[in-house]
């Protein structure tokens, strides 16, 4: 279900000492009201002509609900007939290893490579706290360019509040710079994936 470009579909944190509605600000306006810089980990989001910007109501900035909510690694889910915005945020823990036991024990967990290198490694996913369902997840590896150079997806379908997964991984490190393990998951089948966890293993 595609979500609608509602002013309903914001969160509105209080901030002290603000401007009220309808007053300017140094990053332009919005329908008459003053706009605000969204930053999240020191990367600030770059809205686009057909987003709707943060902006202060009465002393509060109101900011998009899915923006902010996948900028926090959290699945953000619309329901238009009861006009519901419900955010769901699992645990995802990641270790990525060299070895698998026999029993798929963790033996040999590394977050460091060297420039050039081609491992075999695996990574293993701990998923709990899942509470909505889901049409699938992935794990993919990112190069520090940006560039995906490894990926495995599982289709669930359906809900599945916790589970673990250890799956087998063989990559080139040919750039330096961190790369990224991005676990993300899929709402719907119709859906964009969502990042949900990361790790980064350094390549020098």
């Amino acid at each position: 279900m595609k979500v609608p470009r509602l002013l309903t579909m914001m969160l509105s944190l209080s901030l002290f000492g603000a401007t009220g509605a309808l007053a300017s600000s140094m990053w332009g306006d919005f329908e008459g009201y003053a706009k605000v810089r969204l930053i999240v980990n020191e990367e600030e989001k770059e809205f686009g002509s057909n987003e709707v910007p943060g902006f202060l109501v009465k002393g509060s900035a109101v900011l998009p609900a899915r923006i902010l909510s996948e900028k926090l690694q959290s699945i953000v889910k619309w329901d238009n007939e009861s006009k519901t915005v419900s955010v769901y945020k699992p645990n995802v823990h990641m270790v990525v290893a060299k070895t698998v036991g026999d029993d798929y024990s963790i033996q040999k967990p590394f977050g460091g490579v060297k420039k050039g290198d081609r491992l075999d490694f695996a990574v293993f996913a701990q998923v709990d706290g899942l509470k909505t369902p889901i049409y699938s997840f992935r794990i993919a590896i990112v190069s520090p360019s940006g560039e995906q150079v490894k990926a495995r997806e599982e289709i669930v379908d359906g809900p599945k509040s916790s589970f673990w997964y250890t799956w087998p991984f063989n990559v080139t490190f040919s750039e330096s710079g961190p790369y990224k393990v991005v676990f993300s998951i899929k709402p719907s089948s119709d859906s964009e994936y969502v990042a949900v966890s990361q790790k980064s293993i350094l390549s020098d």
